[in-house]
């Protein structure tokens, strides 16, 4: 009967050890720089710049997207503490590489990135407004990660903007 507990035991430790290691083989980190998540543009747009960290045991491949969120957006714990209450005004988002350490291989995209473990990404969201868009509104972006090596990985920011009026600059 003791033989019995110490393989059940044994399995066990062996079940949770494989587990672990599996969580571990998949995760990534996904900030903002300086936690600036919210900024208002003018004809100049705005960036945000934000930091992939693979914290993942081995190299993963990780995509990027961008998409405008349809919820309301009107980030009243922010400094741009204005607008309306309407529906998210629509804004073009772009990525930029700044990493030095980007993997270069010639079917590499911005919006695909190759990091080691331990390694880290660092890119600019850029966002530009459309002619036309009403002054005064916000618009919320949810910058996406996900790994193509996991399928239970992703990341998510949300950068709030705030279009503003540039006669009253």
């Amino acid at each position: 009967m003791k033989l019995i507990a110490t393989l059940i035991t044994a399995c066990l430790a062996v079940i949770l050890y494989v587990s672990d290691e599996n969580i571990s083989e998949c995760s990534a980190n996904l900030t903002v720089e300086k936690d600036r998540k919210a900024k208002s543009a003018d004809e100049d747009g705005a960036q945000f710049i934000l930091i992939l960290t693979n914290t993942s045991n081995g190299t993963k491949t990780f995509n990027l997207s961008t998409k405008n969120l349809s919820t309301p957006c009107n980030n009243k714990t922010s400094q741009y503490n204005r607008g309306t209450n309407s529906n998210n005004t629509v804004l073009d988002v772009s990525l930029e590489n700044i990493s030095s350490n980007r993997n270069s291989s010639p079917n590499a995209s911005t919006s695909n990135v190759e990091l080691s473990s331990g390694e880290s990404y660092k890119f600019i969201v850029n966002v530009t407004v459309p002619k036309g868009t009403p002054y005064n509104t916000w618009s919320c972006i949810e910058v996406e990660v996900n790994s193509e090596d996991c399928e239970s990985l992703s990341e998510t920011q949300t950068l709030s903007v705030f279009v503003v009026d540039p006669s009253e600059g």
